[in-house]
């Protein structure tokens, strides 16, 4: 997916990145749980990404070229 969804994703995380560091850091910081929920997302979106870039099985290509 080139362009310009890829390039939003990395100014989302580098925006992200930045937020995280001005952080406190101690067990008891409100935002605690909001720094887990980017860093879930950051993971997820990368498995996404690379999962947008592998081929598709010849397999699954020749199933649906039973359905039509």
């Amino acid at each position: 997916m080139p362009g310009g969804d890829w390039e939003l994703s990395a100014k989302k995380r580098s925006e992200t990145e930045g937020a995280d560091s001005r952080r406190s850091t101690t067990p008891h910081a409100p935002n605690r749980g909001r720094k887990r929920s980017s860093d879930l997302g950051r993971a997820l979106r990368s498995v996404y990404d690379d999962t947008l870039r592998e081929p598709v099985p010849d397999d699954f290509i020749n199933l649906l070229g039973k359905l039509s």
